[in-house]
């Protein structure tokens, strides 16, 4: 089956998962958190570091709940999961409209909301994806991931006009009624799994067993740690620089407005790095690919701490950031598909998103702590760059995938 055929067969499955994982816990939330923290603070009292913490559940979520997620999606499907991740993130969503003046209250009301919505995390999105599509399974993957950039774009002005207008705890309505309404019908019609060659079915129920290998299996093989130890490193790297961009471009010359503006181009290069990406992966050794686009991120932190480049060398280095925060969680989903297969695919992807989640939680911390420490970000810099390299080197040498996963 040629690429044109996969997609003629399998564009309503990938748009059903773009929309599952825009709207979940890693896409409108995550994205929108920042959005409520001046309403917040300005009625209660809440620093800022304490709201934007909130960030660490939805990273302990996807540590600890993810490998379960995964095996929950291999048994029963990921239409299933998926559904009942969108329902208990609605639900969430509407219970953080009823905290009260105690800061408790909002971690507890937003835990509750990311183990009930942990349903939504790309694990379940992407395996039915990649066992839907083979020729042009990066292109799928990217298309799907790209839902979160699309969140990110779209879902800020949506949250703010309801602040505006109706109050913040309107606002966390709103964005129930929004998964609610759009993300659970859209899921129900459209992400269907089966059907098709590699068709990806729950388990039972007579379905055929996929290839690959068991997670066990897969957690004896250095494949497995390479690759989540690589994109530790890689996703501390990223995040870090996410967080902190703004103020390292204002430290390195830019006025402030500036720094936000040319920051603002970071979600245009972020889907142009899952759709880029997905296209080289599709026809070049993925491991290659990867090495590739974490070297060049790394250069980015060179670039940033030379400084005195104005705003065109900004521009530079924030869209290869940006490509390779783009690239990070379609590279980790594709990787995982050739090297263990398909047969237990979400156990052992969840995994991977925790490795991945974990050096996303530390990284910001990390750069934070090194700034408070030395009063500058070269140090953050100068890790943030080890750690592209880290991440370039472990996955670079990967080796061959398994000729068993080939056609």
């Amino acid at each position: 089956m040629g690429q044109v055929e996969e997609f003629r067969r399998g564009w309503r499955l990938v748009l059903a998962a773009a929309t599952g994982v825009g709207l979940g816990i890693t896409g409108l939330t995550f994205y929108t958190l920042g959005i409520f923290i001046g309403p917040l603070t300005q009625e209660f009292g809440w620093s800022r570091t304490s709201l934007a913490s909130a960030t660490i559940l939805t990273t302990l979520t996807t540590l600890l709940l993810g490998p379960l997620v995964g095996r929950l999606a291999d048994r029963f499907g990921g239409r299933r999961v998926g559904l009942a991740g969108l329902v208990g993130l609605s639900a969430g969503l509407a219970g953080l409209s009823l905290i009260g003046a105690q800061l408790w209250t909002f971690y507890l009301a937003f835990g509750i909301a990311m183990v009930l919505g942990a349903g939504t995390l790309p694990i379940v999105w992407t395996r039915a994806v990649n066992a839907g599509f083979d020729k042009a399974r990066g292109l799928a993957l990217g298309l799907t991931l790209t839902g979160t950039g699309v969140c990110a774009i779209l879902a800020p002005p949506y949250t703010q006009w309801l602040i505006a207008e109706h109050g913040w705890r309107t606002a966390y309505l709103g964005q129930a009624v929004l998964v609610l309404a759009l993300g659970v019908p859209v899921v129900w019609l459209l992400f269907h799994e089966g059907g098709g060659k590699g068709a990806a079915g729950p388990a039972g129920a007579g379905a055929p067993a996929q290839p690959g290998f068991t997670a066990r299996q897969a957690r004896g093989m250095r494949q497995f740690w390479m690759l989540g130890v690589g994109f530790l490193f890689a996703s501390f790297a990223v995040s870090a620089l996410i967080v902190h961009l703004v103020s390292i471009l204002s430290g390195r010359g830019l006025d402030r407005d500036t720094a936000v503006w040319v920051t603002s181009l970071l979600g245009f290069a972020i889907i142009a790095g899952r759709l880029g990406i997905g296209v080289l992966v599709d026809r070049f050794y993925g491991p290659a690919v990867a090495f590739l686009v974490l070297l060049v991120a790394g250069l980015a932190c060179g670039l940033l701490l030379v400084g005195g480049g104005g705003v065109a060398l900004a521009i530079v280095a924030v869209v290869l950031i940006g490509l390779a925060a783009g690239a990070e969680v379609d590279l980790v989903a594709y990787l995982a598909s050739r090297y263990f297969g398909l047969r237990a695919y979400g156990e052992i992807y969840g995994w991977q998103l925790g490795f991945f989640a974990l050096g996303a939680g530390l990284g910001p911390m990390g750069v934070g702590r090194l700034y408070d420490a030395t009063g500058s970000y070269t140090a953050g810099l100068l890790a943030a760059g080890v750690g592209f390299l880290v991440g370039a080197a472990l996955i670079g040498l990967m080796g061959r995938y398994p000729e068993r996963f080939q056609d």
